[in-house]
């Protein structure tokens, strides 16, 4: 028997540490596997950072958000893959992923109160953003060279050729 380990809402964990969420209208409602990608965050900062997104995984569906927490304690879960649904956790995980994200709701409550809050993942120092050398960054920091002529461009002069017809 699955056991669910802690719920908040309308999400839950079980007690191997894999994240749901109960999707849809209370009388008509499912259960949606999510994934998560960092680790050593705790459930509450799962959820309040958004770390984690649908794996596509859906349930059938419920009468009640009771009866979807029951059936998945005692094994009646009937599992099948929404794709489109894996595609958009994909998408979400990606955009979600990277390490200086911060939901919508997080940004606004920093310009609100106008206190500034770190990612639990990144730690309690902060670290100088990393240097690049390569000139695929901005034109402010690359330092100032004359550029040099492709040796094979070619320029085209509407004047030195006539028109199509």
């Amino acid at each position: 028997m699955t056991r669910i380990r802690q719920r908040r809402d309308r999400h839950f964990i079980d007690d191997q540490g894999h994240l749901y969420w109960i999707n849809g209208p209370e009388h008509h409602c499912y259960l949606s596997e999510q994934r998560q990608w960092r680790e050593g965050l705790s459930f509450e900062e799962v959820l309040e950072w958004k770390q984690c997104a649908p794996s596509g995984l859906v349930s059938q569906r419920f009468t009640s958000l009771l009866a979807a927490c029951e059936a998945f304690e005692h094994h009646q879960v009937q599992w099948s893959l929404d794709l489109y649904l894996r595609r958009m956790g994909d998408e979400m995980a990606i955009q979600r992923g990277v390490d200086d994200y911060k939901p919508t709701a997080l940004k606004e409550e920093e310009t609100r109160t106008g206190r500034q809050r770190r990612q639990p993942w990144l730690g309690s120092n902060p670290t100088p953003a990393p240097r690049c050398e390569l000139t695929a960054r901005p034109a402010s920091c690359r330092p100032v060279a004359p550029e040099l002529p492709h040796q094979l461009r070619r320029r085209r002069s509407s004047a030195a050729s006539p028109p199509v017809r």
